[in-house]
């Protein structure tokens, strides 16, 4: 008898032992299930100054719908929808390059852009935006429409235009553009899941940033940092903080002034001699199970410095889980 108590003393303790948390590591992996449905509120801010003199602030806001359609043992088919019809990256490109807010709106209301359809593994990483080619397509016929619209006003300058245009048409019609740029948001959703982090330590990693005009990746150097840590709620924070390399940044600025047609010495001079600095913050307050954030910052810091004139710029973007009242 009391061998048998042992043995099961023995049983009884190492199930305890080994179902206990361990501490020191968090793994990001989505728990979700078809139907599964989140509201976010995504706000973003954008400012310039040059010389030191704020020169432009721009914010906009939009209800975005998270909503699974379906999961695999391998994949999970996700819709993001733009709840109120504002797709806010195209529009402030647009408005930006035309300079015509009316005119944007009523293009606008003639292309869906509001739906997003992409695919993540079943740990909940992004992999792809499936619905890209309609985006892309209607994202080229906007901007197309948009050229039209300015060569009736300013035939003088449609040339210079066209010229400039090209290659965003390109960038934002294609599969990389869509996922990087138009719909970047899905990249901070997404970034935690599916790794497993040991917390005690900061993490230190290069990244390679895709190129949207194709060829060599830009690389950056990122530093990740959990600051809370709450297992009973599954519940943390982290940040992280990312260095871009400046000679990738040099070279992919050269890359699309070529693009563009833009061949003058003096300009290329320019940005021969010119200083780049760009730095990431982001914060992440993510419920890593079931894998749904409360709560995004993202932030770049945009720093260009020329003989005779410093620009500076910071991006802002907020994701906000909208909770039932």
């Amino acid at each position: 008898m009391k061998q048998k108590i042992t043995l099961l003393l023995f049983i009884f303790f190492s199930i305890i032992t080994h179902s206990q948390i361990d501490s020191t590591k968090i793994a990001f992996v989505a728990y979700w299930s078809i139907g599964d449905d989140y509201d976010f509120k995504v706000s973003k801010v954008k400012r310039e100054w040059k010389n030191d003199e704020l020169t432009k602030k721009d914010s906009s806001q939009y209800i975005a719908n998270f909503k699974v359609l379906d999961s695999t043992e391998e994949s999970y088919k996700i819709q993001w929808t733009y709840k109120n019809n504002i797709v806010s990256t195209f529009q402030e490109k647009a408005e930006k390059i035309f300079d015509d807010k009316e005119a944007v709106n009523q293009i606008l209301k003639k292309n869906d852009l509001s739906k997003v359809i992409y695919k993540t593994n079943e740990l909940g990483e992004f992999i792809e935006i499936l619905n890209w080619k309609e985006l892309g397509e209607s994202t080229k016929l906007l901007l197309q429409e948009m050229l039209n619209s300015f060569e009736k006003k300013n035939p003088e300058k449609v040339n210079e235009l066209r010229n400039a245009i090209n290659p965003i048409i390109e960038i934002y019609s294609s599969k990389q553009g869509i996922e990087q740029l138009a719909i970047n948001e899905l990249q901070y959703f997404h970034f935690p899941l599916g790794l497993e982090y040991d917390i005690t330590t900061p993490i230190e990693y290069e990244q390679e940033l895709p190129n949207v005009l194709g060829g060599k990746p830009i690389i950056a150097n990122a530093t990740l940092t959990f600051e809370e840590v709450d297992f009973e709620n599954s519940f943390c924070s982290l940040k992280e903080e990312t260095v871009i390399n400046p000679d990738d940044t040099k070279r992919v600025v050269k890359e699309l002034f070529t693009k563009m047609k833009i061949e003058e010495s003096k300009a290329k001079e320019t940005i021969d001699n010119a200083i780049f600095d760009i730095t990431d913050l982001n914060y992440y307050q993510y419920y890593y199970n079931p894998g749904v954030p409360h709560y995004i910052y993202g932030g770049r810091k945009f720093i260009l410095k020329m003989q005779k004139t410093d620009i500076e710029k910071i991006e802002e973007l907020y994701i906000e889980l909208i909770y039932d009242e």
